[in-house]
């Protein structure tokens, strides 16, 4: 039987922190890092190296990682996922008014603790939670007497570096920098610098609303697997392709099968099928949820209900990611992702589309079929996107009537092969659940090294 551990480094490289005693400041340290380390299959050892792991610096405005502090109030620290150079470290500002364990509480002081807790967090790999009350929340909540961490932290620590006792199970993402109060005009990573402000694509232009599409020869206005069905959605009208390829009679009228969307919509700009099998339309400012082909009470809702900014005028791709089971919606130059279970987008977006290498921005559609492989549509083409290495399998784009619909190809109007993914998911043996398959199928002991922290592309999202 072997037992998994993970040793991690970690040095404090600023000597002389203003007001603090640098003992205290080590054990307060090593507090911090304990929180993990009681609830995983972590443990810390501190070392007097620049190669430790996770090097803690305390430093002042600008200071070289181009994520300048602002001196008391505002940004208090900020930390890098795992990875090469900076990755694991940790900065704090050194101009706020630091206070340990054990002093006596003033107004204008900050935990030090409860900070260095939530850095270390991102500094691990987890990102920013939206359960307030969790460690991992962003806003500053100070510490409360007899703390214990919270049941939402240990899923996520623990589903990186497994459990001493119990897995827990939660899908985790990247950490953030993290602001002493909400901030609301503007988010920043430590990897990339966005703003709430989004620029929307011009509207493309859509076919006269009674106009049939060619099915050989348009875009695509959304796409999603309902009910175990392809549906591809243009203009008011939909095909369908279910295991033996396209239904016969389509494209038909998308208001024969849910009459309840509005008279008026000439197009669908996104649509998803929810874990729960309700069925989300996104359309201009609103979205809509039906249960088959009812429409919900109380909806449509406008996007804001969501979370999303008011300057938003549409969503252009919605699709559920099965990596994390998490539901992606994307417009523009950038994604959020939405919290299903408090129906609000998560605090750490929007993020720039850039993730998704060689998609680029202004796409039309997305979804993931059931051999759980993600394809981005753009135009009359697609990308087969490799979710393992976050970018697309090839620079150029496939043509999607010929691989969806078997049509003829254009230069010799020979049929198409119909090349419809199988629904043998042999893809989804080669990906990580988090970080689960390193931690529970590695037969090795870690003893008396540091290891390098584990970055895999995908959790940055």
């Amino acid at each position: 039987m072997y037992i998994v551990l993970f040793l991690i480094c970690f040095s404090l490289r600023t000597r002389y922190v203003p007001n603090l005693d640098h003992g205290r400041l080590r054990a307060e340290l090593h507090k911090a890092l304990h929180v993990w380390s009681e609830h995983s299959k972590l443990t810390f050892t501190e070392i007097n190296s620049d190669e430790a792991d996770i090097l803690i610096y305390f430093e002042g405005g600008y200071h070289g990682d181009g994520y300048p502090f602002d001196g008391r109030g505002q940004i208090l620290a900020h930390a890098f996922f795992p990875g090469k150079d900076r990755g694991g470290d940790a900065h704090f500002d050194i101009e706020e008014f630091w206070q340990l364990t054990g002093d006596e509480e003033r107004d204008d002081g900050t935990n030090l603790f409860v900070v260095a807790a939530h850095e270390f967090g991102h500094s691990l790999g987890l990102s920013h939670s939206s359960v307030p009350g969790s460690l991992m929340y962003p806003w500053y909540q100070g510490l409360e007497p007899g703390f214990e961490l919270p049941d939402d932290d240990k899923y996520g620590i623990q589903q990186i570096y497994g459990a001493k006792e119990k897995l827990w199970g939660k899908n985790i993402g990247p950490g953030y920098r993290w602001p002493h109060r909400p901030i609301h005009t503007t988010t920043t990573t430590t990897t990339t610098t966005t703003t709430t402000t989004t620029t929307p694509r011009p509207p493309p232009t859509r076919p006269h609303q009674d106009e049939k599409p060619d099915t050989c020869d348009t875009a695509y206005d959304a796409i999603s697997i309902i009910r175990t069905e392809v549906f591809v959605f243009k203009g008011k009208y939909v095909w369908r392709i279910g295991d033996k390829g396209l239904y016969l009679g389509y494209p038909a009228l998308t208001a024969r099968l849910w009459n309840n969307l509005p008279r008026d919509f000439t197009h669908i700009d996104a649509v998803y099928e929810r874990l729960d099998k309700k069925i989300v339309f996104f359309i201009g400012r609103y979205y809509y949820v039906f249960d088959g082909n009812f429409l919900e009470p109380g909806y449509p809702q406008p996007l804001t209900t969501l979370g999303l900014p008011a300057s938003l005028t549409k969503v252009d791709a919605a699709m559920i990611w099965s990596h994390n089971s998490k539901t992606y919606l994307f417009s523009g130059t950038m994604y959020w992702r939405l919290d299903e279970e408090v129906g609000k987008v998560e605090l750490d977006y929007p993020r720039d589309m850039s993730v998704w290498k060689g998609v680029g921005y202004n796409i039309d559609a997305v979804f993931q079929w059931k051999d759980g492989i993600t394809y981005f549509f753009k135009g009359k083409g697609f990308w087969k996107f490799n979710d393992l290495r976050m970018k697309t399998e090839t620079e150029r784009q496939l043509p999607s009537a010929q691989f969806w619909f078997s049509c003829p190809t254009p230069e010799t109007e020979d049929p198409g092969v119909n090349s419809l993914p199988t629904e043998n998911p042999k893809y989804r043996s080669e990906k990580y659940d988090g970080f689960n398959s390193s931690v529970k199928n590695k037969p090795s002991l870690f003893v008396g090294a540091c290891i390098s922290l584990i970055y895999i592309a995908v959790n940055l999202l």
